[in-house]
C-alpha cells in the first residue's frame, strides 16, 4: 500500500514514472465532417416534431443539435488549417534535410577533389582525376 502512494506522490509532484505515449493521429477533418453531418441529421429528423417539443418544454434539443452543426462547421475549418500547417511544416522540414544532405554532400566533394589536388603536388606526376574519370595528361589540347 505504501509503494502505491508513493508512486502516486511521484505523479502529483510532476516526475511521472514514464513517458508519455504519442499522440493518435486519425482521419480528423473525416470525424469531424462526419460529426457534423450527424448533428444536422438530428436537427433536421427533430425539426418536424417542434410543436411536440415545445409542448413539453424540450426545444433545446433541436437548438443543441443545431448549435453542434454550427460547431462542426468552426471544427471543420480548424482542423483543416492544422492539417494545412502540419503538411506544410513536414514539407519544410523535408526540405531542410535534403538542403542538409546536398551540403554535405558538396563539402565530401570539395574535400576529395582537394585531397587528390595534394597529392599530385606532392607526388609530382598527375594522377587520374577521379571526378572526371580521365588524367589530366591524357586530355585533348584546344590548339
Amino acid at each position: 500500500m505504501a509503494a502505491f502512494f508513493s508512486g502516486l506522490s511521484d505523479v502529483v509532484k510532476g516526475n511521472p514514472q514514464h513517458e508519455a505515449p504519442e499522440p493518435l493521429e486519425g482521419p480528423v477533418v473525416a470525424t469531424i465532417v462526419g460529426g457534423t453531418i450527424l448533428w444536422f441529421a438530428l436537427f433536421l429528423v427533430q425539426l418536424p416534431f417542434y410543436g411536440w417539443f415545445d409542448d413539453r418544454g424540450h426545444t433545446w434539443w433541436l437548438w443543441t443539435c443545431l448549435a453542434g452543426g454550427g460547431l462542426g462547421f468552426i471544427g471543420i475549418w480548424y482542423v483543416r488549417r492544422r492539417d494545412a500547417a502540419i503538411t506544410r511544416e513536414q514539407a519544410e522540414r523535408a526540405a531542410q534535410a535534403a538542403q542538409a544532405a546536398r551540403t554535405v554532400e558538396t563539402t565530401d566533394t570539395v574535400a576529395a577533389a582537394e585531397t587528390v589536388d595534394t597529392v599530385e603536388a606532392a607526388s609530382g606526376t598527375p594522377e587520374t582525376d577521379r571526378l572526371r574519370g580521365h588524367s589530366p595528361a591524357s586530355t585533348p589540347s584546344a590548339d
